[in-house]
């Protein structure tokens, strides 16, 4: 259970159910806890999403293919889940 109260996708309604039906992950089906993160502020999950965007993705002058190989790697040493 989150130490932060957070809004599960079979409670969300409005704005944040339409959000969450964008955001669902399309391997899994579901919402990443990151963006439940913000649920209770639907504005600040799309300027994290934006944000998220702008950075990832062929943000830099690596290249996708370099950044998802960073990523993995970061991701590796620091025993992250996602």
């Amino acid at each position: 259970m989150p130490y932060i109260k957070t809004i599960d996708e079979t409670e969300a309604t409005g704005q944040i159910k339409e959000i969450y039906k964008r955001r669902k992950d399309h391997h899994s089906g579901k919402v990443s806890n990151i963006a439940k993160l913000f649920s209770l502020r639907p504005d600040l999950l799309e300027a994290q999403h934006r944000f998220s965007r702008a950075i990832q993705f062929g943000g830099s002058s690596l290249g996708v293919k370099r950044e998802e190989m960073i990523s993995v790697l970061v991701g590796s040493l620091l025993k992250c889940s996602y």
